[in-house]
């Protein structure tokens, strides 16, 4: 399997585990009731929990657009050493913007450059796909 999808892979696991970080502190916040119940009262969590669901619904975002760039160019044969490289860079800063975002590391505007770094990232891939498809 190429490295393009690999991180779209790896990219469902951090979108996995990031979903579950934030469930369980609804379920810390909130109590098992609310868990099993309707949820007709939206969870109040706040801190890591609060910052993990942002992480997550970010993270999924960006996994959209990554994968919306990276099936076709897979799929047409298109990979290449930029597409390979954009591929890893998005994947590392999706981690580290995880880890920033849910640990609360604020310093020098980390969060904000590992956000960037993936849309470098995808970036790439895309430009990767329309020199493919010209």
């Amino acid at each position: 399997m190429s490295v393009e999808l690999w991180s779209l892979v790896w990219g469902g696991l951090l979108l996995f585990i990031l979903i579950v970080l934030s469930a369980n502190a609804n379920l810390s916040a909130m109590g098992m009731g609310w868990g099993i119940g309707n949820r007709d009262v939206a969870a109040t969590t706040t801190g890591w929990g609060a910052r993990a669901r942002r992480a997550y619904l970010n993270h999924l975002e960006n996994l959209l657009i990554y994968a919306s760039f990276a099936l076709p160019l897979v799929m047409t044969g298109g990979s290449s050493s930029l597409s390979v490289l954009g591929a890893q860079i998005f994947i590392i800063a999706r981690v580290l913007y995880a880890i920033v975002y849910v640990a609360g590391i604020t310093v020098a505007g980390i969060r904000t450059i590992c956000w960037f770094a993936g849309v470098v990232g995808y970036a790439m891939v895309f430009i990767a796909l329309l020199q493919g498809a010209m």
